[in-house]
């Protein structure tokens, strides 16, 4: 994504499935606020309503899948997986194959992906872990030869280039852990060992599989607040409520010592407040004597607007 959007592509990222923290970095990458496309959550028409709303303007559409490309809530279809997003979308798949501790047997497993479900439409492959050239060079002819299947590149092994990760996978954006030399690094590894050009072409191939069909209904005009640094919110719920007359403005309990004034409703999302715990409960000290119920000062009444 970072690649692309270097050489002047206005890259549209989405992301697979309920995951707040990856669209943190898809966001860095391309500039533009990354979007989930969950197929177990949502219908499949609001799907892909989402997608192209999202993606009309774009020049490309890049979305990173969930776990491996059959993985999803079932042990036994398809349900929420990546495998049933691409076909919905009609979008051509790259598969990212670990080439860490095997050679050319990476091809027997890029092999059975292929015949596991020759609905969907795999068109390219990229090694990662790959130790050396003359390492590619046991991998890459045997994939292209058995799968027919093109190698549009590879990732070295380089431990500079791995991020730290928690309990729920990366560690967010926000948090600061991520810096401007580690996204330097990994866009020149790209440039230098993957076909930029060919993922295009591959991207250009992707179908136009409906449109899904927008739902609108009015809503009074509210005042809303968002609270941050919880930080887990899915970009189109925030449209989807400044489109119903919302007025979303973030707000941090961390930096602000009390609610804005008029506050017509406060959205918690998530995002390890537990990090936070030393600085949120002096935000409130008369709450640290558990009192129940909590003094008036401290309690939330719901504004005239409701």
């Amino acid at each position: 994504m970072g690649a692309l959007a270097r050489r002047g592509r206005k890259v549209q990222p989405f992301k697979a499935g309920p995951d707040y923290i990856d669209p943190t970095y898809h966001g860095i990458a391309c500039g533009v606020p990354s979007r989930n496309l969950d197929t177990w959550l949502l219908p499949h028409p609001v799907v892909t309503e989402l997608f192209h709303r999202a993606s009309g303007a774009a020049d490309i559409a890049v979305v990173e899948g969930v776990m491996g490309v059959f993985d999803g809530h079932s042990s036994l279809d398809e349900d929420g997986s990546t495998a049933e997003l691409a076909k919905l979308l009609d979008a051509p798949v790259i598969l990212i194959a670990d080439a860490g501790k095997v050679a050319r047997s990476v091809a027997a497993e890029i092999l059975g992906y292929q015949k596991f479900d020759p609905d969907l439409r795999i068109a390219g492959v990229i090694l990662n872990g790959v130790g050396s050239e003359r390492h590619l060079e046991f991998c890459q002819p045997q994939i292209e030869a058995t799968t027919g299947l093109p190698v549009v590149g590879w990732l070295p092994r380089r431990d500079d280039l791995v991020q730290p990760e928690r309990h729920l996978g990366l560690i967010p954006t926000v948090e600061g852990t991520v810096v401007n030399e580690w996204y330097d690094a990994l866009n020149a590894q790209v440039e230098l060992t993957i076909d930029i050009d060919a993922i295009a072409r591959i991207a250009a191939t992707a179908g136009q599989s409906g449109t899904g069909t927008r739902s609108s209904r009015p809503a009074r005009r509210l005042r809303w607040r968002r609270i941050g640094p919880f930080s887990f919110y899915y970009q189109d719920s925030l449209d989807l409520l400044a489109a119903w007359g919302a007025e979303v403005i973030p707000f941090s309990p961390l930096d602000d010592r009390a609610l804005p004034a008029n506050v017509g409703g406060v959205y918690l999302g998530g995002g390890f407040p537990e990090l936070f715990a030393e600085e949120l409960s002096g935000m409130f000290p008369c709450c640290n004597r558990y009192e129940t119920p909590p003094p008036e000062a401290c309690r939330f009444t719901p504004s005239a607007a409701g």
